[in-house]
Parts: structure tokens; sequence; C-alpha cells
């Protein structure tokens, strides 16, 4: 049996790092460690517990915690044992066994046992985020063989994804849950075995994270060269042009600008002209997340294809590419965006940028009469239910407003009673976990290799879970046969075929409205930090930075 363990574990293909790796290859294993580093964060946070629905967790709480294994920056469906020294996935794939490092501790000394696992992965399926019951939902059991290992027995072999899913189980402590009700959100320090522990929590206004000197796992090869930083602080601003003027003044040492106005105009400072901070832009190989505007299907009016259809016409992308984006967005036109897995035979329709939209406006007023809606005194009447048409989105950032006016301009153009609503964060995602909205923004990050997460974001039995990541309500029985297709495909240009699929379903039943992306990392941060000579593929991996 032992001889059937190994180092690590791939979905597709051999593992990169051999068994006796030092580091990986984007890692300084001889990096200082030294130095405090401060994050900037928009809105605020109530809580220190990451694995339950309720409540705003504070960032960086994953410092907190090891997993069973780690995953590679420079590889793809791939991880190495952390907690795990060695793994044992059965020849039929019906189970998987964690051989545990008994040097493995928590922070206050005690050793991580198969107990400790077994715990885990039972209390996040009874009381965790309903999205560890859908992840683990085609595991059996887990089981304590001894102290030191432990098996995952699953229900089928047909989940692809499955091995990886469970390799990647953060492990808490059962004997500090056997005294904290886990189900609650809570502000008192959390018991880990991380690389960092808490040193001092503000709630919303900051928390701070003091690098471990005892920690256990610090010269194993997945961490060597990562973790340098003695202190992090993550300060939470609760408007992003205060965040952003924050970070000229250096409040806060490392940015990461998603607003490509701000991009563009914000930073013509001489922090940057003299070198105090430097600005980059850095490519990627990473898949595209989806940013769609998500249309919620458990509406009665968004059932109809032709509303939605409609409602893909009168947004006009090529306005806001010009006036609002400069020039910096690509539409996106696929669920698998900038990876080799989307369709290509989908095209969104396309303006002449003028923000009048007139070609395509009309082209949606003739589908919607085509479908029997009438137009009473300048509105749009639903030929169902004979009531007024509106449509309410709901946003927790104001620079969003700028970006979704034309589009509610263009509605009311159609009769359509359009409005913005913002709330703040609190309000906003306890209105989307009880899916209490017509329309949101949400990004549907995409893996490297398609899998699981499709069945999160797409399948029928997720749409009524609350805090699911079914935000469309989506129920459609072609698309739940492809996503579980999908996870059971054993080739690669099987995979291929059936994503390509999916992503014409998709497209062409417009569930949602895709918005844009851009292929790069834009960064910004203080002359502080000196990095390893090799970059990862798919990760910035500020992880493995050290200060001067």
């Amino acid at each position: 049996m032992a001889d059937d363990f190994s180092h690590g574990i791939s979905i597709f293909g051999d593992l990169k790092y051999p068994k006796n790796f030092q580091s990986f290859d984007y890692a300084n294993p001889n990096a200082p460690k030294r130095g405090e580093v401060k994050f900037g964060v928009e809105g605020g946070f109530n809580s220190l517990n990451q694995f339950i629905l309720k409540g705003i967790p504070a960032s960086g709480l994953s410092y907190l915690y090891d997993s069973l294994t780690e995953s590679a920056d420079d590889e793809i469906s791939s991880r190495y044992g952390l907690v795990a020294e060695a793994i044992n996935l059965a020849s039929d794939k019906s189970w998987i066994e964690f051989k545990l490092r008994k040097e493995a501790r928590f922070h206050d000394g005690i050793a991580i046992t198969a107990d400790d696992v077994v715990f885990t992965f039972n209390k996040l399926i009874a009381e965790g985020h309903p999205s560890y019951k859908m992840a683990f939902r085609d595991v059996f059991a887990a089981k304590k063989i001894n102290p030191h290992l432990v098996r995952f027995i699953f229900k089928n072999n047909r989940n692809r994804d499955l091995p990886l899913l469970v390799a990647s189980l953060p492990v808490l402590p059962k004997h500090f849950y056997e005294k904290i009700d886990f189900s609650k959100t809570t502000l008192q320090p959390p018991l880990g075995s991380g690389p960092y522990k808490i040193k001092e929590v503000k709630p919303n206004r900051s928390i701070v994270y003091q690098r471990a000197k005892d920690y256990w796992a610090k010269d194993l090869p997945v961490n060597r060269g990562r973790y340098n930083f003695d202190q992090i602080t993550f300060d939470y601003y609760r408007d992003a042009n205060v965040l952003v003027e924050a970070f000229k003044s250096q409040k806060y040492d490392f940015r990461q600008e998603n607003v490509a106005r701000k991009w563009a105009t914000a930073y013509d400072i001489d922090a940057i002209k003299n070198g105090e901070i430097i600005k980059r832009e850095i490519m990627h190989s990473l898949p595209a997340p989806m940013q769609t505007f998500v249309l919620n299907l458990r509406r009665e009016k968004f059932q109809n294809i032709a509303l939605r259809q409609a409602l893909t016409y009168a947004f006009e992308f090529e306005w806001l590419k010009n006036h609002i984006f400069y020039g910096a967005y690509k539409r996106t036109e696929s669920y698998f965006a900038n990876s080799e897995f989307g369709s290509k035979n989908v095209y969104l329709p396309q303006s002449n940028g003028d923000g009048f939209n007139r070609e395509n406006l009309l082209k949606a007023r003739e589908i919607l009469l085509k479908a029997g809606y009438k137009f009473l005194d300048g509105k749009l009447i639903d030929p169902k239910t004979g009531e007024k048409i509106t449509i309410e989105f709901l946003i927790d950032q104001a620079s969003f407003e700028m970006i979704i006016a034309p589009f509610v301009k263009n509605l009311r153009k159609l009769g359509i009673e359009a409005k913005v609503r913002l709330v703040e964060e609190n309000q906003y995602q306890t209105r989307v976990n009880d899916f209490d909205f017509d329309v949101i923004t949400a990004v549907f990050g995409q893996s490297t290799i398609p899998g699981d997460e499709l069945f999160a974001y797409f399948h029928s039995s997720q749409k009524d879970i609350k805090g699911s990541r079914n935000l469309s309500g989506l129920d459609d029985k072609i698309i739940d046969d492809l996503v579980k297709k999908i996870l059971h495909a054993k080739s690669k240009n099987e995979l291929k075929n059936l994503t390509q699929k999916l992503d014409l379903r998709l497209l062409t039943n417009h569930y949602t409205i895709p918005q844009w992306h851009n292929n790069s990392y834009r960064i910004l941060y203080r002359d502080i930090f000196e990095f390893p000579k090799i970059k990862p593929k798919y990760s910035l991996a500020v992880d493995s930075w050290w200060v001067k």
C-alpha cells in the first residue's frame, strides 16, 4: 500500500515537481524574512469566521490555515503535500487517502491528526457555507484509519475534480471548536496552523497578521521562499475613491487596479514619476473570468427569452469602451474567454459606439413586439401579466452607477422602467444570498481546466440553496446534463467539445448579459519589494515577494 502513495496529485498528466523538489520555481528559498506591508481593502468586515454563510469575513484569513495539500501557481490542476506528506488515490478512484505529517501542529502546539481532518469535513458539510456541501456532494464519508491516516470514500468515481477538491480541504482544530459555536460569526481570533497568526483586530477598520516564527511547515518545499513578510495589515476604506487617494499618499503598499478609467487617469503623480511607486501591467495566461449582468430567472419576467434577448441588444459596450474604459477592455463573448474551451460561433450585438444604439434598439423592439409585448403610454407591457416591465440593478459600489447609467437610458427608450439601487455591503450580500434582486453584476471565475465550479454556477440543484453560486436560478436540463458530462470527461478533447456546447447553450439563451475583460494584471506598488526571477503563469504570487 505504501508504494501507492505520492507526494502530489494531478488531474491531467504528470506532476511538474518531482518527489524531492526543494521549492517552487517562482519562489526564492533564500528570500529574507522581514518587514511590514499594508494592503488596502474597500468595504468592511464583521467576522473572523470565513467558513460560514453569515457575516462578512476579514481579508487574509486563509493565512491562518493549512490545507491537506498546496497548489502550484505555475501548473494547472495539481497539488502537493502540506499537512499530508503523501497521497494515495485508489486505482479505480473510489477513495483517496492522506498520510499526515507527524510534525504538523496548530499554533497552540497540539498535533494535527486524522480526528481533526474528519471533524473539519463533517463540520463544513453540516454547518459551513453551502458551497462546501456542493463541492463534497460526491463524498460518502471521511474515515480515520489511524491517528495519521485518513480516507475519503467516494459515492462514485465519475467526478474528475473530486480528488483535488478533497485534497484542498483546510484543517480546523477539533479541540478548539468543541468549545466554540462554529455556526456563528465571531471576532474572537480563531486557532489556526498556518504561516500567520492574528495580532490585532479593529472591526471594519483593520486586521493585522504576524508571521508565526514557530510555524511548523516553514521549511517544507511548498512553503520555502514564501510568506516572507513579518507583518501584514489590511486597512479598510469605505469608499473606492478614498482607497485610491490613500494609496497615492502611500498609506498602503500594493494595489491592483481593476477600473480602467482610474488606471488611465488617476495616477499621474510625482511618486510614480520619481520611482517611489511602480506602475506595471503584466500579461497572464489565465482564463478570463465571466463578469456579467446576472438576470434573476426566479423573477417571472425574466423567464421570457425575448425580454432577455432584448436586454442584450440594449447594452452598448462600445460606447463604454470609448468613453469610460479608455479602450482598455475586450467584450466578453464566451463563458470561457481567453481559453481554448469556449465556443467560437456566437457574436453579441455591436454598435458604432455613438451612444444612441439606434439599430440595436430597433432590433430589440422588433423582438419584443414579435413575442407579444405591447407599448402603452410609452411603457413596455408584459404579455403574460399585463404589468409594466420594471428592472432594478442592485449594486454596492458607487463607481458602477456611471457604467450602468447608459444601459438604463437605453432600457427606458424601450419603455422599461429601469433604475439603479446602491446599498451598503452587508445589505447587498444579504440580498444576494437570499436571491432578492432583479439584476446584479457577478464574476464567475473559471478554472484553467473547467470542472466543478460549473456545477456550482449552473446546475439546477443549486438554484434554491441560500448563498449558492447559481445566482441566475438556472434550471435547464440540457445544461444540467452537459455540466455532469464535463465533470466526467476523460480527455481534453472530450472536455473541449462539451464546454463549447455548454457555452453555446448559455449564450444563445441569453441567461446573462456578458460584460468585459482584460488579460493582464494592472498593479501599482511602493518601491519596497523584491521578487523572484521567475514569475508563475497563473498568479501574481505576492506571497513569494519580500521587502528590500
